[in-house]
């Protein structure tokens, strides 16, 4: 008798606690699936950007062969190095600069010395990703 005297005492003495203990259950459970889903945003946002990240190298480095395949040209403006054809959602921007011999310099104004450093410039919808350079003699 003493068995089922106490152990009605203990459930009234309980309840209420199954309500507590299914609330923390149901945090921890909303936390988890929250450090989850934040989880899986920044892995996607990550390989986006190195996605650009790649596709932009791509497109510059084929700029700068295509460039560097043809022939030097001594005023570019007038008769300017093959443009690569761009992918969709990137800009591709090339800038020269020439040497000149007595300072020993790049200048950006046209100038022949035999030396040019050309900058390939890759821009996307989020602003510059990629500029690289590369120097083009004439021999």
């Amino acid at each position: 008798m003493m068995r089922a005297a106490s152990r009605r005492a203990l459930h009234r003495d309980e309840r209420g606690q199954a309500l507590v203990e299914e609330l923390i259950a149901l945090a921890v459970l909303a936390l988890s699936v929250g450090i989850l889903l934040t989880s899986i945003y920044t892995g996607t946002a990550g390989v986006k950007a190195k996605h650009s990240r790649v596709s932009a190298e791509v497109l510059a480095r084929s700029q700068l062969e295509l460039i560097q395949d043809s022939p030097y040209s001594a005023d570019p403006i007038s008769s300017p190095y093959p443009p690569v054809a761009p992918e969709p959602g990137y800009t591709v921007a090339v800038s020269i600069e020439y040497w000149q011999a007595s300072s020993e310099t790049f200048i950006s104004s046209l100038w022949d010395d035999g030396m040019q450093k050309i900058t390939v410039s890759i821009s996307g919808s989020e602003g510059l990703i990629l500029d690289l350079t590369c120097y083009k003699v004439d021999r």
